[in-house]
């Protein structure tokens, strides 16, 4: 069969896929059209189980782009009665989603004067002693870079610096273990960083936007508060298990630092334009950390202030903008935030908590327990914002039910387990950047990933136990 044929029949195949499980998805959709409603459920709120579960199946599966499932959430409601189309789209204008714009056009202006490959060098220089300590480097420079841009940008950023040093290094693929821990702590380093703030990953201000919904209000600085103890512990732990599971060989080190070297000084002294976007980079920051909580600015109004400045200094264009904000996820993440709204006025996350209650003999730390598990089960084989979009409104609703269980808490247990899917390639655009330059397989990738998910769920509980209830009280 020539190389015309197969992809010929791979497009067969992708179609035939796609038809199948929008089908499904469409099936589900019906079959909680028709079925007798259960007990202490509404007919609306049946329905809206079924818009939940048909939508988590096409965020899983992908046979439309998955911006265009949380159109189809928007349409969905207003077509079954759920909702008037008004009350949708308004509930879509959720300030959270500004805040997600004006940090998306912030990063897009570090990406375009190259201030982020100047930030990560300089990070890297300062780990070059030996090969593990290279690769701690790595994975801290990559956490550290997504407090401040969105996680799959420091992949995408950091992949073409380490490649070109493992090149120099003359390693081949696959076999070397230095090579291997390297891009994986890229993959791994991006993941874990970008709890730390409401930058680093769309489901952080998915979270804030959800809380703020229901009155709470929680700020950058508190955020960070909740989070970081969180991504201090799991970092070192999670490369010192790349390091038990690949054994570095040893390595002359000299040729990463040429490479290191040669990279620095092709960057060259700071240029106008980039010293505008720092200095509006961390006014920005500033603001966010102790001015977050006003009520009539807010995140989203910082965040479009810094947005502005911007445009005003002239270090940034409309164009610029077009390419590097993902649009179609701000409309994936207004699905998500319909959807549960939804899940809350019909009172369906009430009635799924109430079983999971019912179920768990009232023990909350069960629940907790189960909360963190099944939300990083779910996050590695679909979207990380579509896997918190699916389970904030249940957690919101087991907070309703059990008073040991606040809102904060059960969102926060979501929104930061939803982050760490280490397992599969498609469970985060992280995992599928550093996959594509071919240093490690999608066994090395499950072997380390399933032992970092299982070390990290148990520091989520213990921080959850310890740190949020114990010593917050949230």
């Amino acid at each position: 069969m020539n190389i015309r044929s197969l992809a010929l029949s791979s497009i067969i195949h992708k179609k035939w896929y796609n038809i199948i499980f929008i089908t499904l998805s469409l099936l589900i959709l019906l079959i909680f059209y028709v079925i007798p409603t259960p007990e202490g459920l509404t007919n609306e709120g049946k329905i809206m189980i079924g818009i939940l579960l048909s939508s988590a199946l096409l965020w899983i599966t992908e046979p439309i782009p998955l911006a265009a499932t949380g159109l189809f959430i928007m349409v969905l409601q207003p077509l079954f009665y759920i909702m008037d189309a008004k009350e949708v789209f308004s509930s879509f204008g959720n300030q959270a989603i500004f805040f997600l714009i004006g940090a998306f056009i912030i990063a897009a202006a570090v990406e375009t004067h190259g201030l982020h490959k100047r930030i990560a060098l300089s990070f890297l220089k300062r780990f070059e002693k030996n090969p593990r300590i290279l690769t701690f480097g790595i994975m801290l420079s990559c956490a550290s870079m997504s407090f401040i841009m969105p996680e799959h940008g420091v992949a995408a950023l950091f992949l073409p610096i380490i490649t070109s040093i493992l090149l120099a290094m003359k390693l081949i693929p696959k076999q070397s273990n230095f090579g291997k821990v390297s891009i994986l702590s890229i993959a791994y380093g991006c993941s874990i960083g970008s709890l730390g703030t409401l930058i680093g990953g769309a489901r952080n201000p998915l979270t804030i936007g959800f809380l703020s919904d229901y009155g709470i209000n929680i700020t950058f600085d508190q955020w960070m508060l909740y989070s970081m103890p969180i991504v201090f512990i799991c970092l070192p732990l999670v490369w010192i298990i790349l390091q038990l599971v690949f054994p570095i060989e040893k390595l002359d080190i000299s040729l990463a630092k040429q490479e290191i070297e040669k990279q620095v000084s092709i960057q060259g002294s700071f240029s106008k334009q980039e010293t505008l976007v720092l200095f509006t980079l961390l006014i920005t920051i500033f603001l966010w950390v102790f001015f977050s909580n006003n009520t009539y600015f807010g995140l989203a109004g910082i965040a479009l202030l810094g947005s502005v400045i911007l445009f005003i200094t002239g270090t940034i264009t409309w164009k610029d903008i077009e390419k590097k904000v993902p649009w179609g996820l701000i409309l994936l993440y207004g699905g998500a935030i319909t959807l549960g709204f939804g899940m809350q006025k019909t009172q369906a996350g009430a009635w799924i908590a109430q079983k999971i209650f019912e179920s768990s003999a009232g023990n909350p730390y069960i629940i907790i327990f189960a909360i963190i598990l099944f939300t990083m089960i779910l996050t590695n084989v679909m979207s990380n914002t579509g896997a918190v979009a699916v389970l904030l409104p249940i957690g919101m609703a087991i907070a309703n039910q059990i008073p040991f269980i606040s809102p904060t808490l059960a969102s926060m247990l979501i929104a930061l387990s939803g982050g760490l899917a280490f397992i599969f390639i498609i469970a985060t655009p992280g995992n599928a950047i550093t996959y594509s330059a071919g240093y490690y397989s999608t066994k090395d990738l499950f072997k380390a990933g399933s032992l970092a998910n299982i070390l990290c769920l148990c520091v989520i509980f213990a921080v959850a136990i310890i740190y949020w209830e114990g010593i917050l009280g949230i």
